[in-house]
């Protein structure tokens, strides 16, 4: 199935693979797209022409997702000579059957999708995201609506014996993150919680707007002003590493470095980068060569998270 729709007066081509878990078929199709204002460029070829297959995790919508991707990988085209293609699924337990069935050579994604890859597909962490005062990490928080807070929902300790909703159990800014912090502060999500995955962060906040759960879990990088006007923040979660670049294929080839250099090089100084950087939600990007992950890999293994 190939769609046409224009972003930003860029035309560009991507593939998008979608997993349908009821019957398991993965449906592998390209998305152009398609113009929202006047004139619109191609996307560059680039001097080489090779696909490189890059997954993205599905953390939002398809239309939001690619608001925020299209961009990025339009960039890594131009500057790397490759024909960059965008790998991803209907959902984020669809992932994995993603990457496996377009043989995708690199990831991005958070870091509990990362501590799966490197099990399954022997990942290595080319690139990290970091804040404006240089740290890896990032977290997720709590939030409730106007209605529910006045309701009595104003602290999470009143949160015991409500549905409460995520996009995925499997995140982990939008999960991880939260249960830890109320975990130590004497909420068992397992025993005191019912938490409802909705299966995207778009979901969570319609959710929440219709009254269907008394919180819900998001990341810290998806909370702005506007949000504050419907949504109260009830807590801040645990730290954890930010979404990373990783490769699928061992992290020495040419690919690898040309992707990992045009995605370090991005300068949130300059207006176009900042941009891109924006959309994603990080400040830059830096070397993973240093990150440790084993804490995380610990705090996962604590809330019985499976990676």
């Amino acid at each position: 199935m190939t769609m046409t729709m224009t972003i930003q007066n860029y035309k560009l081509r991507i593939n998008k693979t979608r997993f349908t878990s009821l019957n398991g078929v993965l449906l592998i199709c390209n998305l152009a797209l398609v113009i929202l204002s006047a004139g619109c460029g191609k996307l560059s070829q680039g001097r080489y022409g090779q696909a490189v297959k890059i997954a993205v995790l599905p953390a939002y919508s398809t239309a939001a997702m690619s608001a925020r991707y299209l961009p990025l990988l339009n960039r890594l085209s131009r500057e790397t000579g490759f024909d960059v293609q965008y790998i991803s699924a209907e959902n984020i337990p669809g992932f994995g059957a993603a990457i496996e069935n377009s043989q995708a050579q690199l990831a991005i994604c958070d870091a509990l999708t990362f501590l799966t890859l490197q099990k399954t597909k022997n990942a290595m962490a080319l690139a990290i995201g970091r804040d404006q005062n240089g740290s890896t990490e990032t977290g997720g928080v709590i939030i409730t609506s106007f209605a529910a807070y006045a309701k009595g929902i104003n602290d999470v300790s009143k949160l015991k014996g409500r549905a409460i909703c995520c996009a995925s159990k499997q995140s982990a800014e939008g999960y991880l993150s939260q249960v830890k912090y109320l975990f130590d502060q004497g909420v068992d999500p397992e025993r005191d919680l019912r938490v409802v995955a909705v299966g995207q962060l778009d979901r969570v906040l319609a959710a929440l707007e219709k009254g269907d759960f008394a919180a819900g879990f998001i990341p810290q990088s998806q909370w702005n002003d506007s949000l504050s006007k419907c949504f109260r923040i009830l807590a801040a979660g645990q730290p954890v590493p930010n979404w990373v670049l990783a490769s699928l294929q061992g992290g020495h080839t040419e690919m690898d470095d040309k992707v990992k250099d045009a995605i370090l090089a991005l300068d949130p100084a300059k207006p176009e980068d900042q941009k891109i950087l924006a959309g994603l939600g990080i400040f830059r990007f830096a070397d993973a060569g240093s990150v440790d992950l084993r804490a995380f890999s610990d705090m996962a293994d604590q809330m019985k998270i499976p990676y």
